[in-house]
């Protein structure tokens, strides 16, 4: 055995010992995973079955923030066991994953536009039903008032009895917070998440009317009954058109028995047994990373979340509040930091000590805002690994290959024209602006693309042919149009589990348009349940592969064809 004579191990050392013990028993776990027959994962169990209703809560959002920025994070330094799996790459995968690397429909998420494309009108029309927002052509009653900081809003009941969150605009961004909050709605909506019917509405000041008993907190601090005076001065303050209407965003009340209060990003809810699975390991939370980068939904902390108790009788989880996203940071543009650094950065906030504050980064020399009613909002210097929440996401943090690629065919799903029907909602007045913001969502969704679809294998949709003589997949690269057919190149080869042991394979699919097919061996000699496993890669470039994508199939005697059971990357 050849030694180095630059590495030295001081074995006398027993914590030395106990470290490589641990190093050589992590490799031998790492060289056996994957082996033998796929047994297909049980499946998740319904979390829609009907429960006690839990009891709202509240969450203390400064003592959010130091736990999640600080108190979590020096515990994770002490989680050797953590650490270990992160330096190995081996971070724990998702705890509610289907054979086939997906998710099924539950109270978190349902499956949509990447599963099955949703049309340009669905994706317009978004989570809305019934009329088009509140009505206009009776009286508002107020039933409470926001009156702090520089955007007020009201909770209102239109003539019709039906509540709406009514928020106003800056005066010097007219446009801005409303078109963040719809576009982004029905982009998240159609990416497959719960999320409240928001519209913009245009309407005349005069059909606001004042309900009883209605409480706000003056500027003095003081809590007392809001009265027409208090109206009157707090509707100066609001931007107004040049015919005297007002455009706001209006939330239609969820409908729902209850309303619980937000859910963290970790941990469990106690109070709901059909809370079994902890929320950092849930994939459409972990993945949830991936498209808010995308649309710049920076501030996706607790309180921008909602549980409902629904009418069904099982909690029903939402995400609430985009007003600060895209180029919107609710009452003035975003600003240049967001995305890429956390609002208390340790690493950036040690740089400025060394440096005296003299290092101007990139993205400080590049901030300016050409459009008011957007923002601040660009693909510049957009990298969607490193992209910084407004805070450390424990779910975020333990976000692994397969969840981001799994976030990425979301966000590669949408088209060109979906994602210009989603802005248009948006009711932009200035057409350069509405195209910027169309053009820059799409530029973030390739760069998404390219960056996972490079860093995990892309093969996607596996399919049996009728006959079940062929298994055919696709490469999202080429249908999301990053790389065309001639650009990307195959290989594959069979393990047989059961009376075959081992099966050649011919290393060259044969490609049919947007898909590719193998051709499959006949099942001769092949035993009910016997498995064959398709192992597929992916040419990176002229000298290296991908790891290999594997599809399941399972020898079905009773029909004479293989069955596919699942599907790993």
């Amino acid at each position: 055995m050849m030694h180095s004579p630059g590495l030295r191990i001081p074995f006398s050392n027993r914590k030395w010992q106990h470290l490589l013990a641990i190093l050589i028993l992590a490799g031998i776990l790492a060289g056996c995973a994957g082996s033998g027959k796929f047994v297909p994962p049980p499946k998740v169990p319904s979390d829609k079955r009907p429960i006690p209703e839990p009891k709202s809560r509240s969450i203390n959002i400064a003592g959010d923030v130091v736990k999640k920025q600080f108190l979590d994070q020096m515990k994770q330094s002490f989680d050797l066991s953590r650490q270990f799996r992160n330096l190995f790459g081996k971070k724990k995968e998702a705890l509610n994953l289907n054979a086939f690397d997906e998710i099924d429909n539950n109270t978190w998420f349902t499956n949509r536009n990447h599963v099955k494309q949703l049309s340009v009108a669905d994706v317009a029309r978004g989570p809305n039903r019934g009329q088009d927002g509140p009505n206009i052509d009776g009286d508002w009653t107020i039933v409470s008032v926001k009156s702090e900081g520089v955007t007020p809003g009201f909770n209102i009941k239109d003539s019709e009895g039906v509540r709406y969150v009514i928020k106003f605009e800056p005066p010097a961004y007219s446009e801005m917070p409303s078109g963040a909050e719809v576009v982004s709605t029905k982009l998240f909506y159609a990416a497959g998440y719960n999320v409240p019917e928001n519209y913009i509405v245009f309407f005349d000041p005069k059909i606001l009317k004042l309900g009883e008993g209605v409480k706000f907190t003056d500027r003095l601090g003081r809590k007392r009954n809001f009265n027409e005076a208090d109206l009157a001065e707090l509707m100066k303050s609001i931007h107004k058109l040049p015919d005297g209407r007002i455009r706001a965003a209006a939330s239609k009340f969820l409908k729902a028995k209850g309303f619980l209060g937000p859910f963290y990003y970790k941990g469990k809810r106690k109070d709901d047994p059909n809370d079994f699975i902890r929320h950092e390991h849930h994939r459409e939370l972990r993945g949830l990373r991936v498209i808010s980068a995308w649309l710049n939904h920076f501030d996706t902390k607790a309180n921008n979340s909602l549980d409902v108790f629904t009418e069904e009788g099982y909690v029903k989880h939402y995400l609430i509040d985009f007003g600060s996203t895209l180029g919107s940071n609710g009452d003035e543009p975003m600003p240049a930091y967001i995305g890429n650094e956390n609002s208390f950065d340790p690493h950036s906030v040690g740089g400025n000590i060394l440096t005296l504050g003299l290092n101007v980064k990139s993205w400080e020399k590049n901030w300016s805002v050409k459009y008011p009613s957007l923002g601040f909002y660009t693909s510049e210097g957009f990298h969607p690994q490193k992209y910084k929440f407004i805070q450390p996401n424990p779910a975020f943090e333990l976000m692994t290959d397969r969840d981001g690629f799994w976030g990425a065919k979301i966000v590669m799903s949408f088209t060109d024209a979906q994602i210009e029907a989603a802005v248009k909602e948006g009711q932009y007045s200035n057409p350069e602006a509405e195209a910027y913001l169309i053009r820059t969502i799409q530029e973030r969704r390739d760069i998404i693309g390219k960056y996972w679809f490079e860093r995990v294998n892309p093969v996607d949709k596996f399919e049996l042919s009728d006959d079940g003589k062929s298994l055919s997949f696709t490469d999202l690269r080429v249908t999301s149009n990053l790389a065309t057919e001639n650009d990307v190149a195959y290989r594959y080869s069979f393990i047989g589990y059961g009376s075959n042991a081992l099966l050649a394979g011919n290393n060259t699919p044969k490609s049919n348009g947007n898909s590719t097919s193998i051709a499959l061996p006949s099942g001769e000699g092949f035993s009910n349940g016997d498995q064959l496993h398709v192992l597929l890669e992916v040419r990176r470039d002229s000298n290296t592969w991908s790891k290999p994508a594997t599809a399941y199939l399972s020898w079905d005697s009773s029909t004479g064809k293989f069955r596919l059971i699942g599907v790993t990357r």
